[in-house]
Protein backbone atom coordinates (compact mmCIF):
# COMPACT_ATOMS: atom_id res chain seq x y z
CA UNK A 1 0.00 0.00 0.00
CA UNK A 2 1.29 3.45 -0.88
CA UNK A 3 2.54 5.36 2.14
CA UNK A 4 2.16 9.06 2.75
CA UNK A 5 5.76 10.34 3.00
CA UNK A 6 6.82 12.15 6.13
CA UNK A 7 9.86 14.36 6.61
CA UNK A 8 10.35 13.93 10.33
CA UNK A 9 9.03 11.70 13.09
CA UNK A 10 6.33 13.64 15.00
CA UNK A 11 6.64 14.13 18.74
CA UNK A 12 4.14 12.00 20.62
CA UNK A 13 1.61 14.16 22.47
CA UNK A 14 -1.31 13.45 24.76
CA UNK A 15 -3.64 14.25 21.87
CA UNK A 16 -1.86 11.70 19.65
CA UNK A 17 -2.04 9.06 22.36
CA UNK A 18 -5.77 9.64 22.78
CA UNK A 19 -6.26 9.48 19.03
CA UNK A 20 -4.29 6.24 18.86
CA UNK A 21 -6.38 4.76 21.66
CA UNK A 22 -9.58 5.71 19.86
CA UNK A 23 -8.29 4.22 16.63
CA UNK A 24 -7.42 0.99 18.42
CA UNK A 25 -10.93 0.72 19.84
CA UNK A 26 -12.41 1.38 16.41
CA UNK A 27 -10.09 -1.23 14.90
CA UNK A 28 -11.23 -3.81 17.41
CA UNK A 29 -14.84 -3.07 16.51
CA UNK A 30 -14.10 -3.47 12.81
CA UNK A 31 -12.20 -6.67 13.47
CA UNK A 32 -15.17 -8.09 15.35
CA UNK A 33 -17.41 -7.18 12.43
CA UNK A 34 -14.95 -8.75 9.98
CA UNK A 35 -14.99 -11.98 11.93
CA UNK A 36 -18.72 -11.96 12.49
CA UNK A 37 -21.77 -12.29 10.29
CA UNK A 38 -20.25 -10.33 7.40
CA UNK A 39 -17.66 -12.99 6.63
CA UNK A 40 -19.09 -16.28 7.89
CA UNK A 41 -19.17 -19.15 5.35
CA UNK A 42 -22.24 -19.15 3.10
CA UNK A 43 -24.59 -22.15 2.71
CA UNK A 44 -23.75 -24.92 0.26
CA UNK A 45 -25.04 -23.39 -3.01
CA UNK A 46 -24.36 -19.77 -2.05
CA UNK A 47 -21.37 -17.50 -2.64
CA UNK A 48 -21.10 -14.42 -0.42
CA UNK A 49 -20.57 -11.00 -1.99
CA UNK A 50 -19.10 -8.34 0.28
CA UNK A 51 -19.86 -4.76 -0.84
CA UNK A 52 -20.47 -1.20 0.35
CA UNK A 53 -23.91 -0.60 -1.17
CA UNK A 54 -26.91 -2.13 0.65
CA UNK A 55 -29.31 -0.87 -2.04
CA UNK A 56 -27.72 -3.28 -4.51
CA UNK A 57 -28.86 -6.39 -2.64
CA UNK A 58 -31.96 -7.00 -4.82
CA UNK A 59 -29.78 -6.68 -7.92
CA UNK A 60 -27.23 -9.18 -6.62
CA UNK A 61 -30.01 -11.63 -5.83
CA UNK A 62 -31.55 -11.16 -9.31
CA UNK A 63 -28.15 -11.77 -10.93
CA UNK A 64 -27.66 -14.76 -8.63
CA UNK A 65 -30.82 -16.40 -9.94
CA UNK A 66 -29.31 -16.31 -13.44
CA UNK A 67 -25.91 -17.44 -12.16
CA UNK A 68 -27.31 -20.54 -10.45
CA UNK A 69 -27.85 -22.65 -13.62
CA UNK A 70 -24.58 -21.37 -15.14
CA UNK A 71 -22.17 -21.76 -12.22
CA UNK A 72 -24.06 -23.84 -9.69
CA UNK A 73 -24.19 -20.97 -7.20
CA UNK A 74 -26.37 -18.02 -6.27
CA UNK A 75 -25.31 -14.85 -4.44
CA UNK A 76 -25.70 -13.72 -0.84
CA UNK A 77 -24.90 -9.99 -0.62
CA UNK A 78 -23.40 -8.67 2.62
CA UNK A 79 -23.01 -4.91 2.78
CA UNK A 80 -21.29 -2.31 4.96
CA UNK A 81 -22.73 1.09 4.00
CA UNK A 82 -19.79 3.16 5.25
CA UNK A 83 -17.10 3.14 2.54
CA UNK A 84 -14.19 3.79 4.92
CA UNK A 85 -15.26 1.02 7.29
CA UNK A 86 -15.82 -1.31 4.36
CA UNK A 87 -12.32 -0.79 3.02
CA UNK A 88 -10.78 -1.36 6.44
CA UNK A 89 -12.72 -4.57 6.98
CA UNK A 90 -11.68 -5.92 3.57
CA UNK A 91 -8.02 -5.21 4.25
CA UNK A 92 -8.13 -6.60 7.80
CA UNK A 93 -10.04 -9.77 7.03
CA UNK A 94 -8.49 -10.62 3.67
CA UNK A 95 -5.44 -12.38 5.11
CA UNK A 96 -7.52 -14.47 7.54
CA UNK A 97 -10.11 -17.22 7.31
CA UNK A 98 -12.81 -14.59 7.96
CA UNK A 99 -13.15 -13.11 4.49
CA UNK A 100 -16.04 -13.17 2.04
CA UNK A 101 -15.89 -15.11 -1.23
CA UNK A 102 -16.40 -12.19 -3.59
CA UNK A 103 -15.51 -8.54 -3.00
CA UNK A 104 -16.68 -5.33 -4.62
CA UNK A 105 -13.75 -2.97 -5.23
CA UNK A 106 -12.43 -0.24 -7.53
CA UNK A 107 -10.28 -0.79 -10.61
CA UNK A 108 -7.06 0.90 -11.74
CA UNK A 109 -4.52 1.77 -9.08
CA UNK A 110 -6.97 1.08 -6.26
CA UNK A 111 -7.19 -2.51 -7.47
CA UNK A 112 -3.41 -2.76 -7.87
CA UNK A 113 -3.01 -1.47 -4.34
CA UNK A 114 -4.68 -4.54 -2.84
CA UNK A 115 -3.68 -7.00 -5.56
CA UNK A 116 0.00 -6.47 -4.81
CA UNK A 117 -0.77 -7.06 -1.14
CA UNK A 118 -1.93 -10.60 -1.96
CA UNK A 119 -5.57 -9.94 -1.08
CA UNK A 120 -7.10 -11.07 -4.40
CA UNK A 121 -7.12 -14.21 -6.52
CA UNK A 122 -6.12 -14.30 -10.19
CA UNK A 123 -9.19 -14.35 -12.47
CA UNK A 124 -7.42 -14.11 -15.83
CA UNK A 125 -9.31 -17.20 -17.00
CA UNK A 126 -12.61 -15.36 -16.55
CA UNK A 127 -11.41 -12.57 -18.86
CA UNK A 128 -10.20 -15.07 -21.42
CA UNK A 129 -13.56 -16.82 -21.43
CA UNK A 130 -15.45 -13.52 -21.75
CA UNK A 131 -13.20 -12.50 -24.65
CA UNK A 132 -13.83 -15.79 -26.44
CA UNK A 133 -17.58 -15.23 -26.22
CA UNK A 134 -17.45 -11.50 -27.01
CA UNK A 135 -18.90 -10.62 -23.61
CA UNK A 136 -16.63 -7.65 -22.90
CA UNK A 137 -14.90 -4.71 -24.50
CA UNK A 138 -11.59 -6.43 -23.81
CA UNK A 139 -9.11 -3.83 -25.07
CA UNK A 140 -10.78 -0.88 -23.35
CA UNK A 141 -11.16 -2.43 -19.91
CA UNK A 142 -8.71 -5.23 -19.34
CA UNK A 143 -5.64 -3.15 -18.48
CA UNK A 144 -7.46 -1.37 -15.64
CA UNK A 145 -8.17 -4.73 -13.99
CA UNK A 146 -4.55 -5.86 -14.18
CA UNK A 147 -1.49 -6.09 -11.99
CA UNK A 148 1.78 -7.43 -13.37
CA UNK A 149 0.05 -8.89 -16.41
CA UNK A 150 -2.70 -10.77 -14.57
CA UNK A 151 -6.36 -9.89 -13.95
CA UNK A 152 -7.68 -9.58 -10.40
CA UNK A 153 -11.37 -8.88 -10.96
CA UNK A 154 -14.12 -8.78 -13.57
CA UNK A 155 -16.23 -5.70 -14.38
CA UNK A 156 -19.00 -5.31 -11.83
CA UNK A 157 -20.41 -2.51 -13.97
CA UNK A 158 -19.27 -0.11 -16.68
CA UNK A 159 -20.49 3.49 -16.64
CA UNK A 160 -19.77 6.43 -18.92
CA UNK A 161 -19.45 10.05 -17.80
CA UNK A 162 -22.15 11.83 -19.77
CA UNK A 163 -24.10 15.07 -19.64
CA UNK A 164 -27.60 14.37 -18.35
CA UNK A 165 -30.08 16.97 -19.55
CA UNK A 166 -33.73 17.85 -19.14
CA UNK A 167 -35.54 17.62 -22.46
CA UNK A 168 -38.33 19.88 -21.21
CA UNK A 169 -35.86 22.56 -20.10
CA UNK A 170 -34.07 22.36 -23.47
CA UNK A 171 -37.45 22.87 -25.20
CA UNK A 172 -38.19 25.91 -23.01
CA UNK A 173 -34.79 27.34 -23.92
CA UNK A 174 -35.22 26.55 -27.60
CA UNK A 175 -31.91 24.68 -27.80
CA UNK A 176 -30.84 21.31 -29.16
CA UNK A 177 -28.31 18.79 -27.90
CA UNK A 178 -24.96 20.48 -28.58
CA UNK A 179 -22.62 18.87 -31.06
CA UNK A 180 -19.73 21.34 -30.65
CA UNK A 181 -18.12 23.09 -27.70
CA UNK A 182 -19.45 26.48 -28.84
CA UNK A 183 -23.00 25.15 -29.03
CA UNK A 184 -22.54 23.74 -25.54
CA UNK A 185 -21.54 27.22 -24.36
CA UNK A 186 -24.61 28.61 -26.13
CA UNK A 187 -26.81 26.28 -24.07
CA UNK A 188 -25.03 27.41 -20.88
CA UNK A 189 -25.61 31.07 -21.75
CA UNK A 190 -29.25 30.51 -22.70
CA UNK A 191 -30.02 28.76 -19.40
CA UNK A 192 -28.18 31.38 -17.35
CA UNK A 193 -30.13 34.18 -19.09
CA UNK A 194 -33.43 32.52 -18.11
CA UNK A 195 -32.46 32.07 -14.44
CA UNK A 196 -32.07 28.30 -14.81
CA UNK A 197 -28.95 26.66 -13.40
CA UNK A 198 -27.06 25.59 -16.53
CA UNK A 199 -25.00 22.81 -14.90
CA UNK A 200 -25.42 21.15 -11.53
CA UNK A 201 -21.85 20.67 -10.29
CA UNK A 202 -21.25 20.45 -6.59
CA UNK A 203 -18.90 18.20 -4.73
CA UNK A 204 -16.36 20.71 -3.49
CA UNK A 205 -15.76 18.44 -0.49
CA UNK A 206 -15.86 15.07 -2.30
CA UNK A 207 -14.30 13.07 -5.15
CA UNK A 208 -16.78 14.86 -7.42
CA UNK A 209 -14.44 17.84 -7.63
CA UNK A 210 -12.41 15.79 -10.11
CA UNK A 211 -15.27 15.33 -12.60
CA UNK A 212 -14.80 18.50 -14.62
CA UNK A 213 -11.01 18.37 -14.36
CA UNK A 214 -10.87 14.86 -15.81
CA UNK A 215 -13.42 15.73 -18.48
CA UNK A 216 -11.61 18.84 -19.72
CA UNK A 217 -8.11 17.36 -19.69
CA UNK A 218 -9.21 14.17 -21.44
CA UNK A 219 -11.36 16.13 -23.89
CA UNK A 220 -8.48 18.42 -24.84
CA UNK A 221 -5.93 15.64 -25.28
CA UNK A 222 -6.77 12.02 -24.60
CA UNK A 223 -3.18 10.83 -24.96
CA UNK A 224 -1.94 13.51 -22.57
CA UNK A 225 -4.54 12.44 -19.98
CA UNK A 226 -3.19 8.90 -20.13
CA UNK A 227 0.38 10.14 -19.77
CA UNK A 228 -0.55 12.46 -16.91
CA UNK A 229 -2.32 9.80 -14.87
CA UNK A 230 0.57 7.39 -15.51
CA UNK A 231 3.04 9.89 -14.04
CA UNK A 232 4.74 10.63 -17.36
CA UNK A 233 3.43 14.19 -17.81
CA UNK A 234 3.17 17.25 -15.57
CA UNK A 235 0.16 18.99 -14.07
CA UNK A 236 1.84 22.27 -14.95
CA UNK A 237 1.95 21.43 -18.69
CA UNK A 238 -0.08 23.40 -21.20
CA UNK A 239 -3.00 20.96 -21.50
CA UNK A 240 -3.76 21.19 -17.78
CA UNK A 241 -3.45 24.97 -17.87
CA UNK A 242 -5.91 25.13 -20.78
CA UNK A 243 -8.30 22.81 -18.96
CA UNK A 244 -8.28 24.99 -15.85
CA UNK A 245 -8.78 28.10 -18.01
CA UNK A 246 -11.85 26.52 -19.61
CA UNK A 247 -13.16 25.56 -16.18
CA UNK A 248 -12.63 29.12 -14.89
CA UNK A 249 -14.42 30.49 -17.93
CA UNK A 250 -17.44 28.30 -17.25
CA UNK A 251 -17.58 29.69 -13.73
CA UNK A 252 -17.29 33.22 -15.13
CA UNK A 253 -20.29 32.53 -17.36
CA UNK A 254 -22.35 31.46 -14.36
CA UNK A 255 -22.50 27.89 -15.60
CA UNK A 256 -22.40 26.03 -12.30
CA UNK A 257 -24.47 25.54 -9.22
CA UNK A 258 -23.04 26.35 -5.82
CA UNK A 259 -19.79 24.47 -5.21
CA UNK A 260 -21.19 22.93 -2.02
CA UNK A 261 -24.31 21.58 -3.74
CA UNK A 262 -25.08 17.92 -3.10
CA UNK A 263 -25.37 15.45 -5.96
CA UNK A 264 -28.32 13.84 -4.18
CA UNK A 265 -30.35 17.02 -4.75
CA UNK A 266 -29.78 17.18 -8.51
CA UNK A 267 -32.43 14.67 -9.65
CA UNK A 268 -35.09 16.59 -7.72
CA UNK A 269 -33.95 19.85 -9.34
CA UNK A 270 -34.30 18.21 -12.74
CA UNK A 271 -37.80 17.05 -11.85
CA UNK A 272 -38.74 20.65 -10.92
CA UNK A 273 -37.20 22.11 -14.06
CA UNK A 274 -34.58 24.16 -12.19
CA UNK A 275 -31.45 22.68 -13.76
CA UNK A 276 -30.59 22.08 -17.41
CA UNK A 277 -27.60 19.73 -17.30
CA UNK A 278 -25.33 17.62 -15.07
CA UNK A 279 -22.06 15.87 -15.97
CA UNK A 280 -22.06 12.58 -14.05
CA UNK A 281 -21.67 8.82 -14.28
CA UNK A 282 -24.40 6.98 -16.18
CA UNK A 283 -24.87 4.84 -13.06
CA UNK A 284 -26.91 7.77 -11.70
CA UNK A 285 -29.70 7.27 -14.26
CA UNK A 286 -31.83 5.41 -11.72
CA UNK A 287 -31.59 8.26 -9.22
CA UNK A 288 -33.15 10.65 -11.74
CA UNK A 289 -35.97 8.24 -12.56
CA UNK A 290 -36.62 7.50 -8.89
CA UNK A 291 -36.85 11.24 -8.17
CA UNK A 292 -39.75 11.62 -10.58
CA UNK A 293 -37.96 12.56 -13.80
CA UNK A 294 -39.79 10.79 -16.61
CA UNK A 295 -37.71 8.51 -18.79
CA UNK A 296 -39.01 10.41 -21.82
CA UNK A 297 -37.79 13.72 -20.34
CA UNK A 298 -34.31 12.56 -19.33
CA UNK A 299 -31.64 12.69 -21.99
CA UNK A 300 -27.89 12.23 -22.06
CA UNK A 301 -25.05 13.00 -24.44
CA UNK A 302 -21.27 12.83 -24.59
CA UNK A 303 -19.85 16.29 -24.00
CA UNK A 304 -18.32 17.67 -27.22
CA UNK A 305 -14.56 18.25 -26.90
CA UNK A 306 -13.19 21.78 -26.61
CA UNK A 307 -11.60 23.28 -29.76
CA UNK A 308 -8.63 21.18 -30.85
CA UNK A 309 -9.73 18.20 -28.76
CA UNK A 310 -11.02 14.79 -29.77
CA UNK A 311 -14.06 12.69 -29.00
CA UNK A 312 -13.32 10.65 -25.88
CA UNK A 313 -15.13 9.56 -22.75
CA UNK A 314 -14.30 8.80 -19.13
CA UNK A 315 -15.30 5.33 -17.92
CA UNK A 316 -15.94 4.06 -14.41
CA UNK A 317 -15.87 0.32 -13.80
CA UNK A 318 -16.40 -1.35 -10.46
CA UNK A 319 -14.66 -4.64 -9.73
CA UNK A 320 -16.08 -8.01 -8.72
CA UNK A 321 -13.03 -9.73 -7.23
CA UNK A 322 -12.36 -13.12 -5.68
CA UNK A 323 -10.75 -13.12 -2.26
CA UNK A 324 -7.48 -15.04 -2.13
CA UNK A 325 -8.65 -16.56 1.16
CA UNK A 326 -12.26 -17.17 0.09
CA UNK A 327 -14.18 -19.87 1.98
CA UNK A 328 -15.37 -21.12 -1.44
CA UNK A 329 -12.63 -20.02 -3.78
CA UNK A 330 -13.53 -22.51 -6.52
CA UNK A 331 -17.18 -21.49 -6.39
CA UNK A 332 -16.27 -17.79 -6.44
CA UNK A 333 -14.06 -18.34 -9.49
CA UNK A 334 -16.94 -20.13 -11.22
CA UNK A 335 -19.19 -17.13 -10.53
CA UNK A 336 -16.51 -14.77 -11.89
CA UNK A 337 -16.33 -16.80 -15.12
CA UNK A 338 -20.11 -16.59 -15.56
CA UNK A 339 -20.60 -12.98 -14.42
CA UNK A 340 -20.40 -11.43 -17.91
CA UNK A 341 -22.79 -13.97 -19.42
CA UNK A 342 -25.53 -11.94 -21.17
CA UNK A 343 -28.27 -13.57 -19.07
CA UNK A 344 -26.57 -12.46 -15.86
CA UNK A 345 -25.77 -9.00 -17.22
CA UNK A 346 -29.33 -8.48 -18.41
CA UNK A 347 -30.65 -9.12 -14.90
CA UNK A 348 -27.93 -7.02 -13.26
CA UNK A 349 -28.05 -3.97 -15.56
CA UNK A 350 -31.83 -4.12 -15.58
CA UNK A 351 -31.63 -3.51 -11.85
CA UNK A 352 -28.87 -0.87 -12.08
CA UNK A 353 -30.40 0.89 -15.11
CA UNK A 354 -26.93 1.40 -16.54
CA UNK A 355 -24.68 0.23 -19.34
CA UNK A 356 -22.80 -3.07 -19.16
CA UNK A 357 -19.23 -4.17 -19.76
CA UNK A 358 -20.88 -6.44 -22.36
CA UNK A 359 -21.68 -3.98 -25.18
CA UNK A 360 -24.45 -6.27 -26.38
CA UNK A 361 -26.46 -5.88 -23.16
CA UNK A 362 -28.48 -2.67 -22.79
CA UNK A 363 -31.42 -2.37 -20.36
CA UNK A 364 -34.77 -1.10 -21.58
CA UNK A 365 -34.24 2.45 -20.30
CA UNK A 366 -34.43 5.24 -22.85
CA UNK A 367 -31.55 7.29 -21.45
CA UNK A 368 -29.22 4.30 -21.18
CA UNK A 369 -30.10 3.21 -24.70
CA UNK A 370 -29.30 6.72 -25.92
CA UNK A 371 -25.87 6.59 -24.25
CA UNK A 372 -25.10 3.11 -25.58
CA UNK A 373 -26.18 4.11 -29.09
CA UNK A 374 -23.93 7.20 -29.14
CA UNK A 375 -20.95 5.21 -27.86
CA UNK A 376 -21.57 2.50 -30.45
CA UNK A 377 -22.01 5.07 -33.24
CA UNK A 378 -19.08 7.39 -32.45
CA UNK A 379 -16.67 4.87 -30.88
CA UNK A 380 -14.99 7.46 -28.63
CA UNK A 381 -11.62 6.76 -27.08
CA UNK A 382 -12.05 5.60 -23.51
CA UNK A 383 -10.07 6.51 -20.39
CA UNK A 384 -10.34 5.34 -16.81
CA UNK A 385 -11.93 7.77 -14.36
CA UNK A 386 -9.45 10.01 -12.52
CA UNK A 387 -10.34 8.56 -9.09
CA UNK A 388 -8.81 5.20 -10.07
CA UNK A 389 -6.27 6.36 -12.64
CA UNK A 390 -3.25 7.04 -10.36
CA UNK A 391 -2.01 5.99 -6.90
CA UNK A 392 -4.78 6.55 -4.31
CA UNK A 393 -2.87 8.91 -2.00
CA UNK A 394 -1.97 11.13 -4.94
CA UNK A 395 -5.54 11.27 -6.21
CA UNK A 396 -7.08 11.93 -2.82
CA UNK A 397 -4.71 14.83 -2.17
CA UNK A 398 -5.27 16.30 -5.62
CA UNK A 399 -9.03 16.06 -5.20
CA UNK A 400 -8.72 18.27 -2.12
CA UNK A 401 -6.82 20.85 -4.19
CA UNK A 402 -9.48 20.73 -6.91
CA UNK A 403 -12.15 21.19 -4.25
CA UNK A 404 -10.40 24.35 -3.06
CA UNK A 405 -10.28 25.62 -6.65
CA UNK A 406 -14.05 25.20 -6.95
CA UNK A 407 -14.47 27.62 -4.04
CA UNK A 408 -12.21 30.20 -5.70
CA UNK A 409 -12.17 29.38 -9.45
CA UNK A 410 -9.84 32.16 -10.53
CA UNK A 411 -6.85 31.97 -12.91
CA UNK A 412 -4.45 32.70 -10.05
CA UNK A 413 -5.96 29.89 -7.96
CA UNK A 414 -5.76 27.57 -10.96
CA UNK A 415 -2.02 28.16 -11.27
CA UNK A 416 -1.44 27.44 -7.58
CA UNK A 417 -3.67 24.36 -7.74
CA UNK A 418 -1.71 22.80 -10.60
CA UNK A 419 1.60 23.55 -8.89
CA UNK A 420 0.39 21.85 -5.71
CA UNK A 421 -0.85 18.85 -7.66
CA UNK A 422 2.46 18.40 -9.43
CA UNK A 423 4.42 18.78 -6.18
CA UNK A 424 2.33 15.97 -4.71
CA UNK A 425 2.73 13.86 -7.85
CA UNK A 426 6.52 14.13 -7.62
CA UNK A 427 6.42 12.71 -4.10
CA UNK A 428 3.72 10.08 -4.43
CA UNK A 429 4.98 8.47 -7.63
CA UNK A 430 8.33 7.91 -5.91
CA UNK A 431 6.53 6.28 -2.99
CA UNK A 432 4.40 4.09 -5.26
CA UNK A 433 7.36 2.75 -7.22
CA UNK A 434 9.68 2.30 -4.25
Amino acid sequence: MARRPTDTAPRTSRRRLLAASSAAVASLGLSACARGSMSRPAPADVVSVFNDNPTWSPGFRAAGRKLRPLSGYRLAPRAVPNVSNYQQIVRMSAQTDSTADLLKWWNGYRLRDIARAGILADVTDAWDEAARHGWSDDTALRASFSHEGRQYGVPLYKSYYVVFYSRSVFRRLGVDVPTTWQRFLDVVDAAHAKGITPIASGGATTWESSIWFQQLVNGLDHRFYLELTAGRASYTDGVCRRAMALWSDLYRRGAFSSADASATDVPGQFARGRTAMCLYGSWNTGAFLDAGVKDADLGAFLLPPPPGGERSVLVESGVLAVSAQAHKRGAALAVARAWLNPAVQTAWTGFLRDTSADPGVVPNVGTVRQIAAQVRRERPKQAIRYWEASPPVLIEGNVQDLSAFMIDPTPAKATRTLANMQHRADKEWKVWTS
